[in-house]
Protein backbone atom coordinates (compact mmCIF):
# COMPACT_ATOMS: atom_id res chain seq x y z
CA UNK A 1 0.00 0.00 0.00
CA UNK A 2 1.29 3.46 -0.93
CA UNK A 3 0.60 6.20 1.61
CA UNK A 4 1.30 9.91 1.34
CA UNK A 5 1.41 11.53 4.77
CA UNK A 6 0.83 15.24 4.12
CA UNK A 7 1.85 17.79 6.76
CA UNK A 8 2.02 21.54 6.27
CA UNK A 9 4.54 21.72 9.09
CA UNK A 10 8.03 22.86 9.96
CA UNK A 11 9.98 19.70 10.65
CA UNK A 12 11.96 18.87 12.61
CA UNK A 13 10.14 20.82 15.30
CA UNK A 14 10.32 20.94 19.08
CA UNK A 15 6.51 20.68 19.16
CA UNK A 16 4.73 17.41 19.85
CA UNK A 17 2.92 17.18 16.52
CA UNK A 18 6.26 16.69 14.79
CA UNK A 19 7.09 13.71 16.99
CA UNK A 20 3.67 12.23 16.27
CA UNK A 21 4.02 12.61 12.50
CA UNK A 22 7.55 11.16 12.43
CA UNK A 23 6.65 8.19 14.62
CA UNK A 24 3.52 7.39 12.62
CA UNK A 25 5.40 7.46 9.31
CA UNK A 26 8.01 5.12 10.79
CA UNK A 27 5.29 2.82 12.16
CA UNK A 28 3.31 2.73 8.88
CA UNK A 29 6.49 1.76 7.04
CA UNK A 30 7.36 -0.86 9.66
CA UNK A 31 3.92 -2.39 9.02
CA UNK A 32 4.73 -2.79 5.33
CA UNK A 33 3.34 0.39 3.76
CA UNK A 34 5.31 2.41 1.19
CA UNK A 35 5.32 5.82 2.87
CA UNK A 36 6.18 9.30 1.62
CA UNK A 37 6.07 12.21 4.06
CA UNK A 38 5.22 15.43 2.20
CA UNK A 39 6.20 18.59 4.12
CA UNK A 40 6.23 22.33 3.50
CA UNK A 41 9.70 23.76 2.96
CA UNK A 42 9.99 26.29 5.77
CA UNK A 43 12.76 28.22 7.50
CA UNK A 44 14.00 26.19 10.47
CA UNK A 45 16.46 26.99 13.24
CA UNK A 46 16.72 23.27 14.05
CA UNK A 47 19.57 21.63 12.17
CA UNK A 48 19.48 18.06 10.90
CA UNK A 49 16.90 15.95 9.14
CA UNK A 50 13.73 14.32 10.40
CA UNK A 51 15.36 10.92 10.89
CA UNK A 52 18.29 12.11 12.98
CA UNK A 53 16.27 14.55 15.10
CA UNK A 54 13.60 12.02 16.09
CA UNK A 55 15.90 9.00 16.17
CA UNK A 56 13.76 7.01 13.75
CA UNK A 57 14.48 4.46 11.03
CA UNK A 58 15.08 5.73 7.49
CA UNK A 59 12.29 3.54 6.20
CA UNK A 60 10.23 6.20 4.38
CA UNK A 61 10.80 9.04 1.91
CA UNK A 62 10.51 12.77 2.60
CA UNK A 63 9.51 15.34 -0.03
CA UNK A 64 9.10 19.10 0.30
CA UNK A 65 6.62 21.60 -1.15
CA UNK A 66 7.87 25.21 -1.54
CA UNK A 67 5.59 27.68 0.27
CA UNK A 68 5.29 31.35 1.10
CA UNK A 69 6.65 31.04 4.63
CA UNK A 70 4.51 33.67 6.36
CA UNK A 71 3.60 31.82 9.58
CA UNK A 72 3.97 34.29 12.44
CA UNK A 73 2.85 37.20 10.24
CA UNK A 74 -0.69 37.30 11.58
CA UNK A 75 -3.98 35.94 10.30
CA UNK A 76 -3.37 36.66 6.61
CA UNK A 77 0.20 35.35 6.77
CA UNK A 78 -1.04 32.09 8.23
CA UNK A 79 -3.69 31.60 5.56
CA UNK A 80 -1.39 32.58 2.70
CA UNK A 81 1.01 29.89 3.89
CA UNK A 82 -1.84 27.38 4.06
CA UNK A 83 -3.09 28.24 0.58
CA UNK A 84 0.38 28.24 -1.00
CA UNK A 85 0.99 24.77 0.42
CA UNK A 86 -2.38 23.48 -0.78
CA UNK A 87 -1.88 24.73 -4.33
CA UNK A 88 1.69 23.44 -4.24
CA UNK A 89 0.27 20.03 -3.41
CA UNK A 90 -1.95 20.11 -6.47
CA UNK A 91 1.07 20.81 -8.68
CA UNK A 92 3.14 18.16 -6.88
CA UNK A 93 0.47 15.47 -7.29
CA UNK A 94 -0.77 16.52 -10.75
CA UNK A 95 0.55 13.39 -12.48
CA UNK A 96 0.11 11.01 -9.55
CA UNK A 97 -2.99 8.84 -9.65
CA UNK A 98 -2.43 6.10 -7.06
CA UNK A 99 -1.98 5.96 -3.31
CA UNK A 100 -3.91 7.05 -0.28
CA UNK A 101 -3.46 10.18 1.79
CA UNK A 102 -3.38 10.63 5.53
CA UNK A 103 -3.14 14.13 6.99
CA UNK A 104 -3.75 16.30 10.03
CA UNK A 105 -4.38 19.34 7.76
CA UNK A 106 -8.03 19.86 6.95
CA UNK A 107 -7.49 22.22 3.98
CA UNK A 108 -4.88 19.97 2.38
CA UNK A 109 -7.08 16.94 2.96
CA UNK A 110 -10.11 18.59 1.38
CA UNK A 111 -8.13 19.68 -1.70
CA UNK A 112 -6.56 16.24 -2.14
CA UNK A 113 -10.00 14.64 -1.89
CA UNK A 114 -11.11 16.94 -4.73
CA UNK A 115 -8.09 15.71 -6.69
CA UNK A 116 -9.54 12.18 -6.46
CA UNK A 117 -7.42 10.67 -3.68
CA UNK A 118 -8.89 8.69 -0.82
CA UNK A 119 -8.04 10.91 2.16
CA UNK A 120 -8.03 9.90 5.81
CA UNK A 121 -8.03 12.73 8.29
CA UNK A 122 -6.20 12.22 11.60
CA UNK A 123 -8.10 14.58 13.91
CA UNK A 124 -6.24 15.94 16.92
CA UNK A 125 -8.49 18.87 17.77
CA UNK A 126 -12.20 19.36 17.25
CA UNK A 127 -12.87 22.71 15.49
CA UNK A 128 -14.22 25.59 17.53
CA UNK A 129 -14.44 27.89 14.48
CA UNK A 130 -15.20 27.62 10.74
CA UNK A 131 -17.71 24.85 11.44
CA UNK A 132 -19.39 25.18 8.01
CA UNK A 133 -16.14 24.53 6.17
CA UNK A 134 -15.21 21.68 8.50
CA UNK A 135 -18.56 19.98 7.99
CA UNK A 136 -18.10 20.06 4.21
CA UNK A 137 -14.44 19.01 4.41
CA UNK A 138 -15.02 16.11 6.81
CA UNK A 139 -17.76 14.65 4.62
CA UNK A 140 -15.25 14.50 1.75
CA UNK A 141 -12.92 12.26 3.75
CA UNK A 142 -12.77 8.51 3.17
CA UNK A 143 -12.43 8.15 6.95
CA UNK A 144 -11.64 10.12 10.08
CA UNK A 145 -9.25 8.91 12.76
CA UNK A 146 -9.99 10.25 16.25
CA UNK A 147 -7.66 10.24 19.24
CA UNK A 148 -10.49 9.94 21.76
CA UNK A 149 -14.15 9.04 22.10
CA UNK A 150 -15.21 12.63 22.77
CA UNK A 151 -14.25 13.65 19.21
CA UNK A 152 -16.15 10.70 17.79
CA UNK A 153 -19.28 11.84 19.60
CA UNK A 154 -18.84 15.44 18.43
CA UNK A 155 -18.33 14.43 14.79
CA UNK A 156 -21.40 12.23 14.90
CA UNK A 157 -23.63 14.78 16.65
CA UNK A 158 -22.41 18.08 15.16
CA UNK A 159 -21.52 17.02 11.62
CA UNK A 160 -23.66 13.93 11.09
CA UNK A 161 -20.67 11.71 10.30
CA UNK A 162 -21.64 8.03 10.11
CA UNK A 163 -20.11 5.59 12.60
CA UNK A 164 -18.44 3.48 9.91
CA UNK A 165 -16.46 6.56 8.81
CA UNK A 166 -14.85 6.93 12.24
CA UNK A 167 -11.97 5.12 13.92
CA UNK A 168 -10.85 5.49 17.53
CA UNK A 169 -7.04 5.39 17.61
CA UNK A 170 -5.52 7.09 20.63
CA UNK A 171 -2.03 8.54 20.57
CA UNK A 172 0.86 6.30 21.52
CA UNK A 173 4.49 5.85 22.43
CA UNK A 174 7.60 4.05 21.24
CA UNK A 175 7.72 0.77 23.16
CA UNK A 176 11.35 0.07 22.19
CA UNK A 177 12.47 3.32 23.85
CA UNK A 178 11.02 2.21 27.20
CA UNK A 179 12.10 -1.42 27.12
CA UNK A 180 15.51 -0.53 28.54
CA UNK A 181 15.83 -1.97 32.04
CA UNK A 182 17.53 0.74 34.10
CA UNK A 183 17.33 1.53 37.81
CA UNK A 184 16.08 4.85 39.11
CA UNK A 185 19.57 5.65 40.42
CA UNK A 186 21.28 4.91 37.09
CA UNK A 187 18.68 6.97 35.25
CA UNK A 188 19.38 9.89 37.58
CA UNK A 189 23.11 9.59 37.00
CA UNK A 190 22.54 9.61 33.26
CA UNK A 191 20.56 12.88 33.30
CA UNK A 192 22.42 14.59 36.15
CA UNK A 193 19.69 14.57 38.80
CA UNK A 194 20.31 14.11 42.56
CA UNK A 195 20.65 10.48 43.62
CA UNK A 196 18.92 10.96 46.97
CA UNK A 197 15.46 12.25 47.81
CA UNK A 198 12.11 12.10 46.04
CA UNK A 199 11.66 13.58 42.57
CA UNK A 200 8.29 14.70 41.23
CA UNK A 201 8.40 15.32 37.47
CA UNK A 202 6.49 16.91 34.61
CA UNK A 203 7.62 16.73 30.99
CA UNK A 204 6.28 18.90 28.19
CA UNK A 205 5.56 22.45 27.17
CA UNK A 206 4.78 25.26 29.59
CA UNK A 207 1.54 26.56 28.05
CA UNK A 208 -0.86 27.76 30.74
CA UNK A 209 -3.46 25.08 29.93
CA UNK A 210 -0.86 22.42 30.72
CA UNK A 211 -1.24 23.34 34.39
CA UNK A 212 2.47 23.64 35.17
CA UNK A 213 1.93 26.79 37.26
CA UNK A 214 -0.39 24.74 39.47
CA UNK A 215 2.39 22.19 39.92
CA UNK A 216 4.86 24.95 40.79
CA UNK A 217 2.53 26.29 43.49
CA UNK A 218 2.00 22.77 44.82
CA UNK A 219 5.78 22.35 45.17
CA UNK A 220 5.75 24.73 48.13
CA UNK A 221 3.67 22.16 50.04
CA UNK A 222 5.84 19.17 49.10
CA UNK A 223 9.11 20.30 50.64
CA UNK A 224 10.47 16.77 50.98
CA UNK A 225 10.57 16.35 47.17
CA UNK A 226 12.34 18.05 44.31
CA UNK A 227 9.89 19.12 41.59
CA UNK A 228 11.54 18.86 38.17
CA UNK A 229 10.04 20.29 34.99
CA UNK A 230 11.56 19.10 31.72
CA UNK A 231 10.49 21.07 28.66
CA UNK A 232 9.63 24.48 27.34
CA UNK A 233 11.29 26.93 24.98
CA UNK A 234 13.98 29.27 26.26
CA UNK A 235 11.45 32.11 26.47
CA UNK A 236 8.87 29.99 28.29
CA UNK A 237 11.47 28.78 30.78
CA UNK A 238 12.70 32.32 31.53
CA UNK A 239 9.14 33.58 32.15
CA UNK A 240 8.26 30.55 34.24
CA UNK A 241 11.36 30.87 36.41
CA UNK A 242 10.63 34.56 36.96
CA UNK A 243 7.10 33.78 38.14
CA UNK A 244 8.26 31.06 40.55
CA UNK A 245 11.75 32.19 41.54
CA UNK A 246 10.98 31.94 45.28
CA UNK A 247 10.24 28.19 45.22
CA UNK A 248 13.44 26.51 46.41
CA UNK A 249 12.54 22.90 45.53
CA UNK A 250 11.59 23.65 41.90
CA UNK A 251 13.99 22.99 39.00
CA UNK A 252 13.18 23.84 35.38
CA UNK A 253 15.47 22.08 32.93
CA UNK A 254 14.01 23.24 29.63
CA UNK A 255 13.74 21.41 26.34
CA UNK A 256 15.62 18.13 25.96
CA UNK A 257 15.79 15.71 23.02
CA UNK A 258 12.84 13.35 23.04
CA UNK A 259 15.24 10.41 22.97
CA UNK A 260 16.23 11.36 26.55
CA UNK A 261 12.66 11.25 27.90
CA UNK A 262 12.68 7.58 29.00
CA UNK A 263 15.71 8.29 31.21
CA UNK A 264 14.11 11.37 32.74
CA UNK A 265 10.83 9.57 33.42
CA UNK A 266 12.57 6.55 34.95
CA UNK A 267 14.52 8.95 37.21
CA UNK A 268 11.29 10.14 38.88
CA UNK A 269 9.31 8.88 41.86
CA UNK A 270 6.06 10.54 40.73
CA UNK A 271 4.96 11.78 37.30
CA UNK A 272 2.39 14.57 37.08
CA UNK A 273 -0.01 15.54 34.30
CA UNK A 274 -1.66 18.69 35.70
CA UNK A 275 -3.89 19.83 32.80
CA UNK A 276 -5.93 22.92 33.59
CA UNK A 277 -9.49 24.13 33.02
CA UNK A 278 -8.20 27.71 32.81
CA UNK A 279 -6.33 29.45 29.98
CA UNK A 280 -5.84 32.87 28.46
CA UNK A 281 -6.56 31.13 25.15
CA UNK A 282 -10.28 30.36 25.22
CA UNK A 283 -9.93 27.62 22.59
CA UNK A 284 -7.40 25.77 24.74
CA UNK A 285 -9.92 25.23 27.55
CA UNK A 286 -12.16 22.62 25.84
CA UNK A 287 -9.04 21.12 24.28
CA UNK A 288 -7.53 20.48 27.71
CA UNK A 289 -10.76 19.29 29.31
CA UNK A 290 -12.10 17.02 26.57
CA UNK A 291 -10.00 16.91 23.43
CA UNK A 292 -6.36 16.17 24.15
CA UNK A 293 -4.78 12.71 24.00
CA UNK A 294 -1.39 13.49 25.58
CA UNK A 295 1.57 11.49 24.30
CA UNK A 296 3.22 12.11 27.68
CA UNK A 297 0.44 10.17 29.41
CA UNK A 298 1.24 7.00 27.45
CA UNK A 299 4.95 7.51 28.07
CA UNK A 300 4.29 7.99 31.79
CA UNK A 301 2.38 4.70 31.81
CA UNK A 302 5.22 2.93 29.99
CA UNK A 303 7.81 4.20 32.49
CA UNK A 304 6.40 2.15 35.40
CA UNK A 305 6.27 5.21 37.64
CA UNK A 306 3.22 6.36 39.66
CA UNK A 307 1.02 8.95 37.94
CA UNK A 308 -0.83 11.88 39.50
CA UNK A 309 -3.28 13.44 37.03
CA UNK A 310 -5.94 16.13 36.75
CA UNK A 311 -9.43 14.74 37.12
CA UNK A 312 -10.57 15.64 33.60
CA UNK A 313 -12.56 13.68 30.98
CA UNK A 314 -9.65 13.79 28.49
CA UNK A 315 -7.36 12.03 30.97
CA UNK A 316 -9.99 9.63 32.33
CA UNK A 317 -10.53 8.22 28.84
CA UNK A 318 -7.17 6.49 29.32
CA UNK A 319 -6.49 6.01 33.04
CA UNK A 320 -8.68 5.44 36.10
CA UNK A 321 -8.26 4.93 39.85
CA UNK A 322 -6.62 1.56 39.19
CA UNK A 323 -3.81 3.18 37.22
CA UNK A 324 -3.47 6.75 38.54
CA UNK A 325 -4.23 9.09 41.43
CA UNK A 326 -6.43 12.06 40.55
CA UNK A 327 -6.59 15.58 41.94
CA UNK A 328 -8.97 18.49 41.45
CA UNK A 329 -7.73 20.52 38.45
CA UNK A 330 -6.25 23.96 39.24
CA UNK A 331 -6.06 23.17 42.95
CA UNK A 332 -2.40 23.20 44.08
CA UNK A 333 -3.33 22.11 47.61
CA UNK A 334 -5.14 19.02 46.34
CA UNK A 335 -2.29 18.29 43.93
CA UNK A 336 0.22 18.46 46.83
CA UNK A 337 -2.02 16.14 48.87
CA UNK A 338 -2.14 13.62 46.01
CA UNK A 339 1.64 13.71 45.54
CA UNK A 340 2.19 13.11 49.26
CA UNK A 341 -0.32 10.24 49.20
CA UNK A 342 1.60 8.54 46.38
CA UNK A 343 4.97 9.04 48.09
CA UNK A 344 3.68 7.66 51.40
CA UNK A 345 1.97 4.59 49.90
CA UNK A 346 4.81 2.77 48.18
CA UNK A 347 2.98 -0.55 47.74
CA UNK A 348 -0.25 0.92 46.40
CA UNK A 349 1.64 3.28 44.10
CA UNK A 350 3.74 0.42 42.73
CA UNK A 351 0.61 -1.62 41.99
CA UNK A 352 -1.03 1.24 40.12
CA UNK A 353 2.17 1.91 38.17
CA UNK A 354 2.41 -1.75 37.12
CA UNK A 355 -1.23 -1.82 36.00
CA UNK A 356 -0.64 1.38 34.00
CA UNK A 357 2.42 -0.22 32.40
CA UNK A 358 0.43 -3.32 31.42
CA UNK A 359 -2.28 -1.12 29.89
CA UNK A 360 0.29 0.95 27.98
CA UNK A 361 1.02 -2.03 25.72
CA UNK A 362 -2.27 -1.24 23.94
CA UNK A 363 -0.96 2.15 22.84
CA UNK A 364 2.26 1.67 20.89
CA UNK A 365 2.76 3.56 17.62
CA UNK A 366 2.94 0.28 15.71
CA UNK A 367 -0.39 -0.95 17.09
CA UNK A 368 -1.94 2.39 16.19
CA UNK A 369 -0.51 2.18 12.66
CA UNK A 370 -1.85 -1.37 12.15
CA UNK A 371 -5.36 -0.34 13.20
CA UNK A 372 -5.31 2.64 10.85
CA UNK A 373 -4.03 0.56 7.92
CA UNK A 374 -6.82 -1.98 8.46
CA UNK A 375 -9.31 0.91 8.55
CA UNK A 376 -7.92 2.36 5.30
CA UNK A 377 -8.16 -0.99 3.52
CA UNK A 378 -11.73 -1.75 4.53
Amino acid sequence: MRIYYIANARMPTEKTHGLHIAKMCEAFAACGAEVTLVLSRRKNVIAGDVFAYYGILRNFDVQYIPVWDLVGKGFFGYWLTQLSFSFGLLRHFWSKKTGMVITRDELSGWMMSKRGFRVFYDMHGFPERWRSFWKVAMKQMAGIICTNEWKIGKLRDAFGIQEDMLLLARNGFDASAFDRDISKEDARRSVGLPLDGNIVMYTGHLYDWKGVDVLARAASSVRDALVVIVGGTAGQVADFQKRHRDIANLVVIGHKPHADMPLYLKAADVLVIPNSRISKNARAIPYSIYDTSPIKLFEYMASKRPIVASNLPSIREVVDEETAVFFEPDNPRDLARSIRAVLHDADGSARRALRAFDKSREYTWERRARRILQFMQR
